[in-house]
């Protein structure tokens, strides 16, 4: 995977990954120290297989923990409690920046799609 296709699925620029990979940033010509946000990391930690556990140990508690809550699996209710399609979706989601999932659940409104008998229905009447 190339840095500019992580940085990507972390949901930052490249040069903003090149700036935490490395350390440091140029600030007027200066290079300034940079420390990413725990969330941050934790995104670009998933995205290349780091664990919660190699976070803590290279002394980023914060960004172990934060990658822990964001892998646990939420809550399963009902009949979809092992539904493969959802957690495939579900993970997928959790993939993305959080402005991305912000966009991608108000696109599916919050309270969840139509059932697909009442989208034909919607597309019979737009087509008439």
């Amino acid at each position: 995977m190339s840095a500019r296709s992580a940085a990507s699925q972390a949901g930052l620029s490249d040069a903003r990954w090149r700036q935490i990979v490395s350390g440091y940033q140029s600030v007027s010509g200066a290079y300034v120290p940079v420390r990413a946000p725990a969330e941050t990391l934790a995104r670009m930690a998933q995205v290349v297989g780091v664990s919660a556990e190699e976070l803590a140990e290279a002394g980023r508690e914060d960004a172990a923990q934060e990658l822990a809550r964001m892998s646990k699996p939420a809550a399963k209710a009902g009949s979809f409690a092992s539904d493969p399609t959802i957690d495939a979706i579900a993970t997928l989601l959790a993939t993305l920046p959080p402005e991305a999932q912000d966009e991608v659940l108000r696109r599916v409104g919050r309270g969840g799609l139509p059932r697909s008998a009442d989208r034909t229905n919607g597309q019979e009447r737009r087509a008439s």
